[in-house]
């Protein structure tokens, strides 16, 4: 029998060609997408229960005898001397850094570790310094391990260990935070230009912006007790301060600029030069999410101080605060805040939101308290003290946000509502470049202003400084009732202003300052001064006045028929606690 194979072969080949024809996806060879993935560790290494809270300034990490950081010191000189090179377990720059959440995989399995830190600096004798730690790990206890700088200390440990909080708070629109007190005798404490350092060791307390304490749970916190209960906030923007029991405070440590670095060292306050001081402590005001928690510790830091009259400076340690975050807050998609104010007449007054009641028994020129509110549609409502309503509104208020709602007449004297939302964010607009590069600046120090007319009888107010002189922006000048400046309307005056004046000038659309209304009482800014107790009784001068966020409005009546109850005046409303 003769063997076609060419034959056998085609009808081989032919058959196949009709099975890819009927079914073209199994034979056609899959394209996948290259995907980058950019994410700086790509391992699945997920955290323990155990961090590092890295109080001195220990920056290299060997654990289990295994190198996790890259020792590497570059000359502080030469170009390119911050691009240290990342490693496995430290991917931005291979160094350890402030707060370091110990990974899972580093913990044998009695859930122990050994880690070995170090201090490694180009100068290299009388820097490089050595600690090691054993640490473990609970799934029950979540521990931090604070490192403390005993190198220029006394009183203290090498290493404090801690629990921390391992729930979210009890209420969905509040937070946690406690204080906790590592503070130690400065060694060999310096004398400057302007005395010797105060000595900042002592039981503490945690305050609010004006002084006032906290809670109890919070007060007299010792360096033997070290750390206070956590306690439950309603969530918000807060300027903290942490106060001895003779009331002086403690600095925090500051970042963002040159000048919250330095203190005066007989005062612990932010100087303006060799010989003067602002007389203001520095303390960040910052928001506290819904759902976050924090801890307040006190700890020797690294300062600096002005040693001569060149204004050279030396680096001190001093006793300091810092905040840390324990549990990160959600993003807040739920809650607002907003208060109210009475700008209407000589009659005490109240707000209710969708019938609940936000304040009552309000005067002329008070604000209420601040009440939580969800994301949704409300009616906004002002009343009388019989619960007739003077005029309402109905709004769309957004989560994480900021209001005050104004209660305040129009020419005719007929009341009306104002609902303005308040930036607590601590920013502010710059001219940016077309990808919006550069675009604003952060502050977590800051004076901010904002001017409002809701004044009868004042068509146009320009606010100024003394003998007219500007006030930043023009978000102050010809300001019309009740119609608030939207184009960046915030006037930071900075922590090293002089003492001044704010006054009221009545302008016109073409004539700024105008004419000043020496009717209206002028604004001093110790006005901005919640409690001024909070400095004398530790006596020291006052400052020139407090950061914060604030509202300046000008309120009330000029011309004939003005009672001295309802004549014009300036009041100012401070948005953070």
């Amino acid at each position: 029998m003769k063997i076609n194979v060419f034959k056998d072969i085609c009808w081989w080949f032919l058959g196949i060609t009709v099975l890819c024809s009927s079914s073209f996806v199994a034979c056609k060879k899959e394209k996948l997408d290259v995907i980058i993935d950019n994410r700086p560790v790509t391992e699945n290494r997920p955290n323990s229960n155990s961090r590092i809270v890295n109080l001195f300034d220990y920056n290299q990490l060997i654990a289990n005898g295994d190198s996790l950081t890259n020792f590497v010191v570059l000359h502080p000189l030469l170009p390119g001397n911050h691009k240290y090179p990342g490693t496995s377990y430290f991917p931005t720059d291979g160094r350890l850094g402030k707060i370091w959440p110990i990974p899972q995989d580093l913990f044998n399995q009695k859930e122990e570790a050994e880690l070995s830190f170090s201090a490694r600096y180009y100068a290299g004798f009388g820097l490089n310094h050595d600690l090691k730690v054993n640490v473990n790990n609970s799934y029950e206890i979540p521990k931090d391990y604070f490192l403390l700088p005993t190198m220029f200390m006394n009183g203290q440990p090498d290493v404090v260990s801690l629990e921390r909080s391992a729930t979210s708070p009890s209420k969905p629109d509040h937070f946690k935070i406690r204080i906790v007190n590592l503070a130690g005798a400065i060694k060999n404490p310096p004398s400057g230009l302007t005395g010797p350092q105060e000595n900042l060791v002592g039981a503490i307390s945690l305050a609010y912006a004006d002084g006032a304490l906290v809670s109890p749970k919070t007060n007299t916190i010792s360096v033997a007790q070290k750390a206070s209960e956590y306690i439950e906030l309603p969530y918000g923007t807060y300027q903290f301060k942490v106060l001895l029991q003779d009331g002086r405070p403690l600095p925090a440590l500051g970042t963002e600029r040159h000048e919250y670095g330095l203190i005066d060292l007989p005062t612990s306050t932010i100087p303006e030069n060799h010989a003067k001081s602002t007389n203001l402590v520095y303390a960040p005001i910052q928001n506290f999410q819904p759902g976050g928690v924090y801890t307040i510790v006190v700890a020797p830091q690294q300062f600096s101080y002005i040693s001569n009259e060149l204004d050279e400076t030396v680096n001190v340690y001093q006793n300091s605060f810092q905040i840390i975050t324990d549990i990160a807050a959600p993003v807040n998609q739920s809650y607002l805040r907003i208060q109210g104010v009475n700008a209407y007449k000589d009659q005490s007054i109240g707000f209710r939101i969708d019938g609940k009641t936000l304040a009552s028994g309000l005067d002329f020129g008070n604000v209420s308290t601040y009440g939580v509110f969800t994301q949704k549609q409300h009616t906004i409502e002002a009343i009388d003290n019989s619960g007739n309503v003077l005029a309402s509104l109905n709004q769309d208020l957004r989560s994480n946000q900021n209001y005050t709602v104004w209660l305040h007449p129009d020419q005719n004297g007929k009341a009306q509502l104002l609902l303005i939302a308040n930036d607590l964010s601590g920013t502010l607009p710059l001219p940016a470049e077309d990808d919006g590069t550069y675009s604003r600046l952060a502050f977590k120090f800051f004076f901010f202003n904002r001017f409002l007319n809701l004044s009868i009888g004042n068509p146009y107010i320009t606010f100024t400084l003394p003998n007219g002189q500007p006030i930043g922006n023009s978000s102050n000048a010809n300001l019309q009732p009740g119609i608030p400046s939207l184009n960046m309307p915030y006037t930071n005056m900075n922590a090293m202003m002089k003492a001044y004046e704010i006054m009221a000038y009545r302008s016109k659309p073409d004539v700024v300052p105008g004419v000043w209304a020496e009717d209206i009482d002028v604004l001093k800014s110790t006005d901005f001064i919640a409690d001024k107790s909070l400095y004398t009784k530790i006596k020291r001068a006052l400052p020139a006045h407090e950061p914060g966020i604030y509202t300046v409005a000008l309120i009330g009546k000029s011309g004939a028929g003005a009672s001295a109850k309802e004549k014009a005046k300036m009041i100012i409303i401070k948005h953070n606690k």
